[in-house]
């Protein structure tokens, strides 16, 4: 409801966004030109990032090592292994190209390394394992010893000793692999071995000794597994042909035992009869399903069901079969179910009309469950069709096996021979198998032949300058690194502060049209800026607030406007001054301005710092408006000031009170327009008190320092001047970046601005 008209307020399109837009509470979206904007703004923070990964990048590339590199190149070479394959003359796979990847890592492995590093005793190396001292152990090896004699004295177990060499060989194979990389550059089946070191040949000879290690260890590879691989074989020979000779030995006895010969009649009428016997099986077993279904479906649609079964049924012997039987009744029974289905629609459609006793429902009702008492003769009877059709199955599968067991039922000695034969039978082709085995890879001598499937092409030679582009690019990267970091905090910082620095992004918050209000210098008098520069973008950004007002005057009305903030310092008594100022030099109007803030009266003391009374009276005697206003000189604005020894506690309520509605009734008769200043809403409870007397409302939002919270909270707060706020202001505005901001949309009004 209204104050001013007793009419019911309706909320419009727009009400409805802005309190979708208060509810959701989300956060501005960040673009790019926000982003832009925010880089520039705070241009620092990726100037200081770009500088420290400068500084860091230079100084690793002064203090890191730049060590030479030389390399040496080994070729697995397929073709060699793969002819003597295909000639059996030795049985080695040849290398695929995922096995080439993976002698990458064999390269780099402590079995190759470890050979390196003993051939050139770098266990001694202070390039490696660091200064030896006298034992052969490292420095900080006395630090173990001491802390376990240490350890001896209080009587703590300790674990024994690791072996000094060991150690060294450990620390040297690190160190080496650290250095040493194996790479595949244009050719697939090449390895580039690369070593580095600050002694140019110290590099080359390593690199030398990591390929032919690789080499050697390749070739050791494969004569240690065709050596373990025949001496496998020839052991399994040995055992096998043991295992034959027992097999042949007890199948020798078992005849002569019994008294057999090797021509015992039958095996082929025996395998006959044994396929007859798994075939009738299956049949007997694909019956009893079918009779199981049918038996489960009873009571149920049984048409699809049968319908496929027929399909994999045969007329057997000149008889018909139950899926032969029921392809001939399946047209009946389908006639049968649409006959009962249209009977049960008639039934339910003339039960609908007349009800269920009449004479024609119970007709339909009787026919019905004659035609199912019939589909349920037809289905039992396809069903006892299956059931037969098993029986017949059952009987064939009896009648084999009884046969075939009449056929052995004499005696278990055919069984028993079958099972000594097949065991001897069997143990030969193994035998066999794993002599010829045995023979192709011992085809040339007694062992086979040594293929190396690795060579070296490209031996390492001592590196002429210092090639690393390691520093340079790390110098690069820190200097990208510490760009991007810089940029990433101040854009983070900028969503951190959660503050609105774009007309866009408070119009997403708050769902109000915004007007961006410059940071100006402020004059001997604060209302003179809008008077001493006419044309500036202030002056015109308060002309568009303006506007905004006059535009929704029809609504609301525009005789009483408050100028109000969320926090305090925001600069509305800079707006409400210059926007008062404004309307009296554009129209002549008579504009009264009114100090309601009792806790601070900031506008009292710009604008009548000599009055001694002020609101207080008025609201005492509102007939005094004219006496206790003064009028400003320049700007011709009459200000009621807010004069008081101190701070007021029922301030509140002065302002809430029927004194308050008198005094702006006097002022509505003998002003154009009322601008009243309002504490601030988050501070006191002045705002809900005082709201019901205003028309419309200016909200003042301070540029890059008031937060997202409190801005909404405070519309929150205050709920009833939602739909009064003209449009919100975001004051004291950075030009610079006003300016970017048109730029980046490609609008150019400069010219229309004073500089």
């Amino acid at each position: 409801m209204d104050a001013r008209t007793n009419e019911p307020l309706l909320e419009s399109d727009s009400d409805s966004d802005v309190n979708h837009a208060l509810r959701s509470g989300k956060r501005p979206s960040i673009g790019v030109i926000d982003v832009v904007e925010t880089l520039r703004r705070n241009w620092r923070l990726p100037w200081y990032g770009f500088l420290i990964g400068l500084v860091l990048g230079a100084t690793y590339l002064i203090t890191a090592p730049n060590p030479y590199k030389s390399s040496a190149r080994v070729l697995v070479d397929r073709s060699m292994s793969r002819y003597l394959q295909n000639n059996k003359i030795v049985d080695q796979p040849t290398f695929d190209e995922s096995e080439i990847g993976s002698q990458q890592y064999v390269v780099t492995s402590d079995s190759v390394i470890l050979p390196v590093v003993r051939s050139l005793d770098l266990t001694h190396d202070s390039d490696f394992v660091g200064r030896p001292r006298m034992g052969g152990a490292r420095l900080f090896d006395i630090f173990g010893d001491l802390k376990r004699g240490i350890a001896k004295l209080v009587g703590l177990r300790v674990a024994p000793a690791e072996n000094p060499e060991a150690v060294l060989e450990r620390a040297a194979i690190d160190s080496i692999s650290k250095r040493l990389t194996a790479t595949r550059e244009d050719i697939a089946n090449v390895i580039n071995v690369s070593f580095e070191s600050q002694d140019r040949n110290k590099a080359a000879e390593i690199a030398n000794a990591i390929a032919d290690s690789y080499v050697k260890t390749t070739m050791d590879a494969k004569l240690n597994s065709t050596k373990v691989a025949s001496q496998w074989l020839q052991d399994r020979l040995v055992e096998l042909k043991k295992q034959v000779e027992k097999a042949d030995l007890a199948l020798q006895d078992f005849k002569v035992a019994n008294k057999l010969n090797t021509n015992s009649a039958g095996p082929e009428q025996r395998a006959n009869l044994e396929t007859q016997l798994a075939n009738a099986q299956i049949a007997t077993a694909e019956a009893k399903s079918r009779l199981d279904r049918i038996r489960q479906k009873t009571g149920e649609d049984i048409t699809t069901t049968m319908g496929t079964d027929a399909l994999n049924n045969h007329a057997k012997g000149g008889v018909t079969s139950p899926g032969e039987l029921f392809s001939l009744t399946n047209n009946e029974l389908t006639r049968l179910r649409a006959q009962y289905r249209n009977l049960m629609t008639r039934a339910n459609d003339i039960e609908s009309h007349v009800g269920p006793n009449h004479p024609i429902t119970q007709k339909y009702r009787r026919q019905a469950n004659d035609v199912q008492a019939a589909i349920r003769a037809e289905e039992q009877r396809i069903a006892d069709s299956y059931a037969n059709e098993y029986q017949v199955a059952k009987a064939r599968e009896t009648e084999i096996a009884a046969t075939l067991a009449n056929m052995s039922s004499g005696t278990q000695l055919g069984s028993e021979l079958r099972e000594l034969e097949s065991s001897a039978e069997a143990l030969h082709k193994v035998y066999d198998g794993t002599l010829q085995k045995f023979k192709e890879i011992n085809t040339v001598g007694t062992e086979a032949i040594p293929v190396q499937s690795a060579r070296v092409i490209t031996r390492a030679v001592p590196a002429l300058s210092k090639k690393s582009r390691k520093g340079w690019a790390v110098l690069a990267g820190g200097m990208m690194l510490g760009l991007l970091l810089g940029a990433g905090t101040a854009v983070g910082r900028e969503w951190v502060a959660d503050v609105f620095r774009t007309p866009k992004a408070v119009e997403q918050v708050t769902g109000y049209k915004c007007v961006v209000l410059p940071r100006a210098s402020i004059p001997d008098s604060i209302e003179d800026l809008v008077l001493d520069e006419p044309y500036s973008r202030f002056t015109e950004a308060l002309r568009k607030t303006k506007t905004e007002i006059d535009s929704n005057r029809a609504v609301h009305g525009s005789k009483v406007i408050g100028v109000v903030s969320a926090l305090p310092n925001e600069g509305k008594t800079t707006v409400a001054a210059n926007l008062a100022a404004l309307m009296t030099s554009a129209s002549g109007a008579r504009i009264l301005v009114i100090d309601s803030d009792f806790h601070v009266r900031k506008l009292s003391a710009a604008l009548a710092p000599n009055a001694r009374q002020g609101l207080l009276e008025a609201l005492e005697n509102p007939t005094r408006l004219s006496w206790l206003s003064s009028q400003r000189q320049r700007s011709g604005l009459n200000v009621l000031p807010c004069v008081a020894p101190s701070r007021i506690p029922n301030s509140a309520e002065l302002l809430g009170s029927e004194m308050m509605a008198q005094l702006l009734a006097v002022a509505r008769k003998s002003y154009d327009h009322i601008i009243i200043e309002i504490a601030p809403i988050m501070s006191v409870v002045d705002m809900k008190l005082i709201e019901r007397f205003v028309d419309q409302f200016v909200f003042v939002i301070e540029w890059g320092a008031t937060k997202r919270t409190p801005v909404l909270d405070a519309l929150s707060e205050a709920e009833a001047i939602r739909d009064r706020i003209a449009c919100v202001i975001l004051n004291k505005a950075d030009p610079v970046a006003i300016q970017h901001i048109e730029s980046y949309k490609g609008i150019t009004s400069q010219v229309y601005y004073q500089s």
